[in-house]
């Protein structure tokens, strides 16, 4: 015989690093503003803060009584928020983990918390489908929302802080936050639940996830659709998170993938990020080098996206970086929409 055997080399996507520590169901994260850390929260009761470039969790983890899905942080990150099962909202000091403040409701657990842009107010979604706006300092209620729906599952400020974005179990409203007054729906069209909303960095659109596998696109004045839904997932989409510069969205699913997304066209970039289990939660770090995303395999996975090129010498995360043999050659290229 002659001449050599290659052997075959495995170009699927792998992750750059994998954060183990929850015994639940990773609902939500936050990455923090230099990118080195990350804020999660669990099914598992517990909401930890992480290193992501040694993958070590950092101090103690936060306790709750019951499962958390409301995840935020203020502007200035010297505070965490997060509520759940339990119904309150809970305000800890980012670096001791000590509970400072909890804010009491009457309403159902906390699916859900959005801060203002400015960091001076604070909502949060419950199950019974009423919205709770405070005052961040001191915990004020400016207004108490209710949304027709059953739950409320997604909230989103207007990037001017004037509007808030509502999303419910099958439609979405915005509400003024001067008068607290529905100034825009219900926007039907969406089949199932709705999961995750966002408006685009310009104000001008709103896009959403749902149970129905869907992702749609809408203008945030008329609550008009912008085209047709956008396809590809075999089942739920759960959150959805905008890249840094406002081009890209991505998706996570129970179908165990996370997708990439052209803003302006709703075409997919490169292929799916493949999971062993179903997908919650999902954010570009603040650089839009990496996506980290977790769910129901308990951790949360660092993956460099798909368009990242290193040639142009665009600002990332050097520990990172520093792992050439994870570097993504199964992507497929969509130059078009970088």
């Amino acid at each position: 015989m002659t001449g050599s055997s290659k052997e075959s080399v495995d170009l699927t996507p792998k992750p750059l690093q994998t954060l183990s520590g929850h015994e639940g169901i990773v609902y939500r994260l936050i990455y923090l503003a230099g990118g080195e850390r990350l804020i999660t929260c669990s099914s598992d009761k517990t909401v930890r803060v992480w290193n992501v470039e040694t993958g070590e969790q950092e101090g103690s983890s936060m306790e709750h009584d019951g499962w958390v899905e409301g995840l935020a942080v203020t502007r200035d990150e010297q505070r965490i928020l997060s509520g759940g099962l339990g119904k309150n909202l809970v305000i800890w000091d980012m670096e001791t983990h000590q509970p400072l403040e909890e804010w009491s409701s009457d309403e159902a657990a906390i699916r859900c918390i959005a801060m203002s842009p400015g960091g001076g107010l604070v909502a949060s979604g419950h199950g019974a489908g009423g919205v709770i706006v405070r005052e961040m300092d001191g915990g004020t209620v400016k207004h108490t929302l209710r949304s027709g729906s059953s739950d409320v599952n997604a909230l989103c400020f207007s990037p001017n802080g004037t509007k808030l974005a509502c999303g419910g179990s099958y439609a979405i409203q915005v509400f003024d936050l001067h008068s607290g007054d529905l100034i825009l729906g219900p926007i039907e069209g969406h089949a199932g639940r709705i999961n995750s909303v966002f408006w685009s960095l310009d104000g001008s659109r709103l896009f959403t996830s749902s149970w129905d596998r869907t992702i749609r696109h809408w203008d945030s004045e008329s609550g008009e659709a912008i085209g047709a839904p956008w396809t590809g997932h075999t089942d739920i989409v759960h959150f959805l998170s905008l890249s840094p510069d406002g081009s890209k969205l991505a998706s996570s699913s129970t179908d165990k993938t996370i997708r990439f997304w052209a803003v302006d066209s709703g075409d997919p970039i490169g292929e799916p990020l493949q999971h062993e289990m179903n997908v919650w939660a999902i954010a570009f770090s603040p650089s839009g080098e990496f996506v980290a995303c977790g769910g129901a395999d308990k951790n949360v996975s660092i993956w460099r996206v798909p368009w990242w090129d290193n040639s142009k010498k665009q600002k990332h995360n050097p520990l990172l970086d520093v792992r050439p043999a994870q570097v993504f050659l199964g992507f497929s290229s969509h130059t078009s929409h970088v």
